[in-house]
């Protein structure tokens, strides 16, 4: 397989036109890789991260999708045997945008429309990087103004301007197009690609505690800091990339680099009268599964009932419960990220014993006041921290 090219958009966007749009973004991508590899590089160990437009992916290469339901663990952890109130802490209202902002940390957040019932009639699902977003601002700011009017709630598309979306020039991720009216990217601090390069890259480094290899994942994550212990994702990441640096493989992250809901799953809800549910799903951005099996690229889902079936989504039932809360259908989603690896056995780096000291988050706490206190407090030092993770000895 020859040298990468470039680093494509997210899903293939074609939302570049102008080449040198295309090679910008590659350069920032590229960015996060060396900023990894670099410090691989200083603090003495021999790479096996790799990035594919400077080194060749050979083959045989293996090709490992890493995926994790999209509804955040942590808060479900919080409240053990009681769903509804997981889900109900977990829901952005059209008030306050908080729950969003501390607690869908998943890499999945989303957006939720109700009608004058309270019933819900629509919610949109996004996985897209923050970085991309930015990007458009800095570069392509009439397209980001387009983007958003395409994908906010449409009953307030014509509202949105881009003074809303740029105040004073700069680019606002928090504006309330997408926070109270919209999901169009992700917000939560733990949310964006360079954490995802950056847990990729330093779960590389071998890990070992009292002499043994760690292979629990939440123990994993701790030991590396290799994000927040206790979710469905950072530690699904650490451990299956521990897992091929053991075996000594180079190992990439598959372009287009990104986050995507890779799965989501209706096949067993129901509407009213007790018949299974269309196909309700709308994929807004991004590609649906190329073949049974295999994960979807999605960026942007919206789930929402046509309006000739009669009914909305408040009205359908998942097991013996209607949906209530936007969570209910997040459980049923995966998100994901693709790694490949290739010349297995050619690096073997000695293990590294922990890095002192416990990620910014610490361990979920178990009151969701406490828990809810400790995010918000630590959500700056976070963001900075997982933009650009370095390996500590």
């Amino acid at each position: 397989m020859p040298l990468l090219p470039l680093f494509d958009p997210p899903g293939n966007l074609d939302d570049f036109t102008d080449p040198d749009l295309r090679r910008a973004w590659s350069r920032r991508i590229g960015g996060f890789f060396k900023r990894q590899i670099d410090g691989l590089t200083a603090a003495g160990v021999t790479p096996q991260f790799y990035d594919p437009t400077k080194t060749e992916t050979t083959d045989p290469v293996a090709e490992k999708v890493i995926a994790w339901t999209g509804f955040p663990k942590l808060v479900k952890d919080a409240h053990p045997g009681d769903d509804e109130a997981a889900w109900r802490e977990a829901e952005p209202s059209d008030q306050d945008a908080g729950p969003r902002l501390d607690s869908q940390d998943e890499y999945l957040e989303w957006n939720v429309v109700r009608n004058g019932a309270g019933k819900i009639t629509r919610v949109s699902f996004t996985c897209e990087g923050p970085e991309y977003w930015q990007f458009l601002a800095e570069r392509a700011p009439q397209k980001l103004l387009e983007l958003y009017r395409a994908l906010v709630n449409p009953a307030l598309r014509d509202q949105v301007q881009l003074g809303d979306l740029m105040p004073g020039g700069s680019y606002d991720p928090g504006n309330r197009w997408n926070t109270l009216h919209g999901a169009i990217h992700l917000i939560q601090s733990n949310n964006n690609l360079g954490a995802e390069v950056g847990i990729a890259a330093q779960s590389t480094v071998l890990r070992e505690k009292n002499g043994q290899p760690v292979e629990d994942p939440d123990t994993l994550t701790r030991c590396g800091r290799l994000g927040q212990d206790g979710r469905n994702s950072d530690p699904r990441i650490a451990i299956d990339v521990q897992d091929l640096a053991r075996a000594g493989f180079a190992i990439t992250l598959k372009n287009p680099v990104g986050l995507y809901i890779t799965r989501f799953d209706s096949s067993s809800w129901r509407k009213p009268d007790g018949s299974i549910v269309g196909n309700y799903w709308k994929i807004l951005r991004g590609k649906d599964r190329p073949a049974p099996g295999k994960p979807a690229a999605v960026l942007h889902l919206v789930y929402e009932v046509p309006a000739a079936e009669g009914f909305v989504v408040g009205d359908i039932r998942i097991g013996n419960r209607t949906i209530n809360f936007a969570g209910q259908i997040a459980e049923f989603i995966q998100v994901g990220l693709t790694g490949l690896a290739c010349r297995e056995g050619e690096i073997q780096n000695q293990p590294r014993a922990c890095i002192g000291g416990q990620s910014p988050f610490g361990i979920a706490a178990a009151d969701p006041a406490e828990r809810k206190a400790r995010m918000r407090a630590a959500a700056g030092r976070e963001r900075l921290s997982r933009a650009s993770l370095t390996l500590e000895e």
